[in-house]
């Protein structure tokens, strides 16, 4: 089954799990996505036909989650424009409230990337809950339970560094009261899940797929690497550095490799590369299924090749700067931004990662790459200078360094001044790619980081130099949800 394709056919409406499915019929969608209250019916996935749709539903739930017209801005709101990497020049939709932490519990987008993040775990938790019953190979039944684990993870991944804890479920919900039980849980046990799931999954995906037209879709390589990403996070840098080191002794310069010029990473001619472990799939051509970023991007209708600019995610001087102390031998740069493009009388800079000609407004090619080799590399030389092994983690930053026409770093560097070489790679390396804010939060700099940014720059808030508080490194839950579901609670500092 086509993976960009079929996105289009496969439509679900969770709340906080609660699915949304309709029995099959001839000649249209088999999924129901009118009535946002029905509870699934028993006649639903009862073959395999409708198991192998529901797994392309799951992923395509992955778009709301990153990024789509009319549903969800996607994760860069939480990602990118609260960094010192980017800001929005336009409040659309809310987003520009992110760049100065002024949103409230209120804030659109907050409740939109909840109700994603719930949507895709439900349409995972009915795979895993209906699949088991359903005639299939073994194989080909694991790798569907593989897949939705992994999806669930990432789901569940994103979510808890968004917010904390949160509600966590892994079954099926039948009715509208049920769901509203579920209360917060603990940070901890969520990445206990996550963890869990990803373990699991890795051990029933395949290495690569034979069919093109399975391009995409999770792979036992991309489960490893996010689990050590996971486990980085967790700063379980034991289990972390055993993870990626079993990464890279089975797939590196096989399965994946540094692409030789950075710009290619991104071409639309080029997706599914080398380097390319894991990504969000879009695809364009009226099929409902298109990447809107070019469109959220760019700063006019010149970059969109005449369709919409909205300017939410426009690059900060203060990546600018960064980019120009690394030195003009880095080829990240031409290939990460453009501009200047005087926009109400302003010079603006913006993204060239996800350049392309839509079809309409919405509906583009590019893909939003969750994890790629660089990342890997970067990570493991991250968590074996935690482990107080600096020397050894030189040679792999120096990789992706050699790459970007750089010279290597020397490995008598301590470890505190690794570190933030380190951030700062990973910062030019990963710069748009939705890793930035969730960089700091995993190192601990947030605060000192961001608020040194507001001050270096002026940036202000009426005549206040903006200032990130401790209880902002976590976003409010939506205060729908809290005002729906009597079970849950506000993090604190939010209303």
């Amino acid at each position: 089954m086509r993976l960009k394709s079929n996105f289009a056919a496969a439509g679900l409406v969770g709340l906080l799990g609660l699915t949304t499915l309709a029995t099959t019929s001839c000649n249209k969608d088999f999924i129901d996505l009118n009535d946002p209250t029905r509870v699934p019916t028993s006649e639903t996935y009862q073959d395999s036909l409708s198991i192998a749709t529901g797994v392309v539903a799951a992923y395509s739930t992955l778009q709301d989650i990153y990024g789509k017209l009319n549903t969800n801005i996607g994760l860069f709101a939480f990602t990118e424009v609260p960094s010192d990497n980017s800001y929005s020049v336009v409040d659309g939709q809310g987003v520009g409230e992110f760049e100065y932490f002024t949103y409230t519990s209120g804030n659109g987008r907050i409740q939109s990337q909840w109700a994603a993040t719930y949507r895709a775990v439900a349409r995972c938790n009915v795979i895993l809950s209906r699949a088991p019953a359903v005639k299939l190979t073994a194989a080909t039944r694991n790798r569907y339970l593989a897949e939705v684990k992994f999806i669930r993870a990432l789901a569940y991944f994103d979510a808890v560094q968004i917010w904390g804890d949160i509600p966590l479920v892994t079954g099926e919900i039948a009715t509208i009261s049920d769901a509203y039980t579920f209360g917060r849980t603990p940070a901890a046990t969520v990445y206990a899940q996550i963890e869990k799931d990803l373990m699991e999954a890795q051990a029933d995906l395949p290495v690569s797929y034979t069919s093109a037209n399975d391009l995409g879709r999770v792979t036992k390589g991309a489960a490893r690497g996010l689990l050590g990403k996971v486990y980085l996070t967790e700063k379980k840098y034991a289990l972390a550095e055993s993870t990626l080191r079993s990464f890279l002794t089975d797939y590196d310069n096989t399965t994946y490799k540094l692409q030789p010029n950075y710009a290619d990473i991104f071409l639309t001619t080029n997706e599914v590369n080398s380097e390319i472990i894991f990504a969000v799939r879009y695809s364009k051509g009226g099929l409902g299924v298109g990447s809107p970023f070019t469109n959220f991007f760019a700063p006019t209708s010149a970059q969109s090749g005449g369709s919409g600019a909205s300017q939410y995610n426009s690059a900060r001087q203060d990546l600018l700067d960064a980019f120009k102390a690394s030195g003009t031998a880095d080829t990240r740069a031409v290939a990460s931004y453009g501009g200047p493009v005087t926009v109400t009388g302003q010079p603006t800079y913006y993204t060239k990662k996800y350049m392309d000609v839509p079809t309409t407004t919405g509906d583009g090619e590019n893909d939003w790459i969750v994890l790629r080799h660089a990342d890997v590399l970067l990570m493991y030389a991250e968590v074996l200078n935690e482990l107080a092994r600096p020397t050894e983690a030189v040679p792999y930053l120096n990789r992706v360094r050699t790459r970007a026409g750089l010279a290597g770093v020397a490995t008598t560097l301590s470890q505190a001044d690794l570190r933030l070489q380190i951030e700062k790679d990973r910062r030019l390396e990963l710069n748009f790619e939705g890793h930035r804010w969730f960089d700091l939060l995993r190192t601990g700099r947030a605060l000192s980081v961001i608020n040194a940014h507001f001050a270096t720059y002026q940036i202000k808030v009426g005549a206040s130099v903006v200032q990130l508080q401790p209880f902002q490194l976590l976003f409010p839950l939506p205060i729908q949800e809290i005002q729906t579901n009597p079970v849950l609670t506000q993090n604190p500092g939010y209303n």
